[in-house]
């Protein structure tokens, strides 16, 4: 017959409640960081598109700044 887990029935409340813990510590980096967080994304974007036409179309050749990305082209 099957062993019971060893694990106690705390030690798995304990798992869930710092998984939940670590989430929101996600959540709340994420949001306080918002602007910094959309930077990055945005030149995430940016460079890994830098050889489509429409942005080559716009004269944005690579560039993953956000000022000059709003100045060449309409998002």
């Amino acid at each position: 017959m099957p062993e019971a887990p060893k694990e106690s029935h705390k030690s798995a409340e304990y798992s869930v409640a710092e998984n939940n813990r670590k989430k929101l510590e996600y959540i709340e980096d994420v949001t306080k960081n918002a602007d910094e967080v959309q930077k990055r994304v945005l030149a995430e974007i940016l460079s890994r598109n830098a050889d489509v036409e429409y942005l080559k179309r716009h004269g944005l050749n690579g560039h993953t700044d956000r000022r000059i990305s709003r100045k060449s082209c309409l998002l």
